[in-house]
Parts: C-alpha cells; sequence; structure tokens
C-alpha cells in the first residue's frame, strides 16, 4: 500500500481485503479460490462512530465525543465534528475503582473515561 494524505493504491495481499469508504480503493473482485487479490469494496462507510478523544488547551482538558457519521468517503479532516464536553462533567475510573462506583456515575449523568490497567470489577456496570 502507497500512502499519503489519501489512500493511492493497493499491491495485493496473502488474504481476502475489505475496502470501506477508501478512497482509490480497489475494484471489487474475489477469486473463485479466495486466494490473493480477494477484495471486497464498499463505496462508502454506511454508518462510523469514531473514538472519543482528550484534548488540552491552555490546561484545560476537554472530552470530544465525534457526531456519528453516516456515508462517509476518506479521512475525517480536522475533527470539528466532535461534542465538545468539559471534565467536570467526565469521571476519570481507574483500576482502583468499583462497578458500583462507576455506575454511580453514569447514573449522575457523567460521562466515563477508563484509565489504562486491570479493572477487577465483581459486578455489572
Amino acid at each position: 500500500m502507497t500512502r499519503n494524505s489519501e489512500f493511492v493504491s493497493w499491491k495485493g495481499s496473502n488474504w481476502n481485503e475489505a475496502f470501506l469508504g477508501s478512497v482509490n480503493a480497489p475494484e471489487n473482485h474475489c477469486e473463485e479460490d479466495g486466494g490473493p487479490n480477494a477484495y471486497t469494496t464498499v463505496d462508502k462507510t454506511p454508518l462510523i462512530a469514531e473514538k472519543p478523544y482528550i484534548s488540552e488547551n491552555n490546561g484545560t482538558f476537554t472530552l470530544n465525543v465525534p457526531r456519528v457519521e453516516k456515508d462517509k468517503v476518506g479521512v475525517t479532516k480536522d475533527f470539528k465534528n466532535a461534542d465538545q464536553r468539559d471534565f467536570s462533567d467526565v469521571f476519570v475510573a481507574n483500576e482502583n475503582s468499583t462497578a458500583k462506583e462507576i455506575t454511580s456515575k453514569i447514573n449522575e449523568g457523567l460521562d466515563i473515561v477508563l484509565q489504562p490497567g486491570i479493572y477487577h470489577l465483581y459486578d455489572t456496570i
């Protein structure tokens, strides 16, 4: 694969490949034996929800929650399609947080961010 700001070309591989909403993706093509160059190409991604992300501006943190997009083609440019949430409305859980504590914060209407770690939760959230 050749990379630039957009998908440019594809040279093939050993497995079946799927391309959704990729600019300049190869044409839909299937080998009878499922061999190399078996592609499934969908012109537009029917529905996509990008992952939330955190940004910082002058020491103030914001949780950015991208809006769901329909019939998307290509990459997201400049990420202006996100709802921004102040961190006063966010509970940052860590591996010592309990399921009861996390559920309580959700019930209060807070958004939840899980710090990396191994969570030993003994109840559902």
